[in-house]
């Protein structure tokens, strides 16, 4: 079946999403549980689940009726204030902490505004960063360990790097992280902690990706941030973002107001889906049935002298591919096999992996497995495979040890890609 995408070039934006190898989005029509469903009627297992907002899975009979009962009108009103916000706020502040808490529509939006607030709050102007923060322009630098136009420093995880501009803390307003947990260890954040608040410098931390998905709360007790922001495990793919902490550092939201503010249908889905993830139940599912595939996945790569390895763990993944060529054959070989996955970045499964879903998944690894066999007997992992890998997912360099001109060159070879 063909399909007409955008009709065309009508669309500005070239939206992330999964494509085809020739760059083409792939279209579904359907979806359920842990089942996308394509124009032809082919089942895939998605392992993308909206870049991981999709935390419960496809259609999930309660968020759906909570959903609806606010599209009826029966769940607060876009026009004013309603207890259905009163308890989201109350909700988030339980979980996550924070003197108060603020809401937007996306983690984009939420970081840049809170960034801006801790700037003025602090009254300097450098934002020390590390990690992929969303679109906006404010973020993108030119040339890594240096301030772009917005006084943002790219440290790219590197704690040679952070500390050296954390030695001048009378400029630095705020360090900015989105916390990994596949490639970075407990010595480093135990080391970022050490510097930050020596320096005394406060830490926001972008949970936008990993708040709530490890654990009900922030992504590990090893930083102690001023500022969080969360929302992909927030509303179950609806469009949710919030913020909390330091009421001082946070003043300036004050002023922040949208349209869509008190739009019901997107509270609903909050409500109801952080109310289930603040039990921790749906993080252990998730932790179960990934680790489940991972293990056996591990093994067939090995069993087919596959060059492929995994990073993280069941609740968040990446595959570390030798090369390019065999990153691109594996996704190839996946998607003849209805597995969709995130490609080059973290895969992130949902509740809705029950035993029966692992199960077809590895059924279907092995078969992508069986393809490959044989084909990159040439190749291995190297210290090259990890870093660009951690590069994939992370915007930034995996803790592995290095000189600073081995950090150098790492960067060079990668900053462009």
């Amino acid at each position: 079946m063909t399909i007409d995408i955008g009709a065309g070039k009508l669309l500005a934006q070239e939206p992330t999403c999964p494509r085809d190898a020739d760059g083409r989005p792939r279209v579904f029509i359907e979806g359920s549980g842990a089942y996308l469903t394509d124009p032809d009627g082919r089942r895939w297992i998605d392992f993308d689940n909206a870049r991981g907002s999709v935390i419960l899975g496809h259609g999930d009979e309660e968020v759906a009726e909570a959903i609806a009962r606010a599209a009826r009108g029966r769940s607060g009103v876009g026009t004013a204030w309603s207890p259905v916000l009163d308890s989201l706020l109350g909700q988030l502040q339980e979980v996550c902490g924070g003197d108060v808490v603020g809401l937007y529509r996306t983690g984009t939006a939420a970081l840049r505004s809170v960034t801006c607030a801790v700037r003025d709050a602090r009254e300097r102007s450098i934002i020390l960063s590390s990690g992929y923060h969303g679109y906006d322009p404010m973020w993108h630098c030119d040339e890594p360990f240096a301030p772009n136009q917005h006084g943002v420093v790219e440290f790219l995880f590197d704690l040679d790097v952070l500390a050296e501009w954390l030695s001048r803390p009378e400029q630095v307003a705020a360090v900015v992280i989105s916390p990994d947990h596949m490639h970075l260890g407990e010595r480093w954040y135990t080391e970022f902690t050490r510097l930050t608040k020596e320096a005394d410098v406060p830490v926001i931390a972008d949970e936008v990706k990993v708040g709530l998905r490890y654990r009900a709360g922030l992504s590990t007790h090893l930083l102690d941030p001023a500022v969080w922001i969360v929302a992909k495990c927030l509303a179950n793919g609806s469009p949710v973002a919030a913020v909390g902490g330091d009421a001082h550092l946070l003043a300036a939201l004050e002023d922040v107001s949208f349209t869509s503010y008190f739009e019901p249908t997107a509270l609903a889905a909050a409500t109801t889906t952080l109310r289930r993830m603040a039990t921790g139940q749906p993080q252990q599912a998730i932790r179960a049935a990934g680790d489940r595939f991972i293990a056996h996945t591990r093994a067939a790569f090995a069993g087919a002298g596959v060059p492929i390895d995994l990073a993280g763990n069941g609740n968040l993944f990446q595959f570390v591919c030798a090369d390019d060529e065999v990153q691109d054959a594996f996704h190839a070989a996946s998607a003849d096999e209805g597995l969709l996955f995130f490609e080059g970045d973290n895969q992130t499964p949902s509740t809705a992996f029950t035993d029966e879903v692992v199960e077809d998944a590895c059924g279907r690894i092995d078969r992508v497995c069986a393809a490959l066999a044989g084909r990159f007997t040439d190749r291995e992992l190297t210290e090259e495979s990890w870093y660009a890998s951690a590069w994939g997912a992370m915007d930034g360099l995996a803790d592995r040890p290095r000189t600073r001109e081995e950090t150098t060159a790492i960067v060079e070879r990668l900053w462009e890609d």
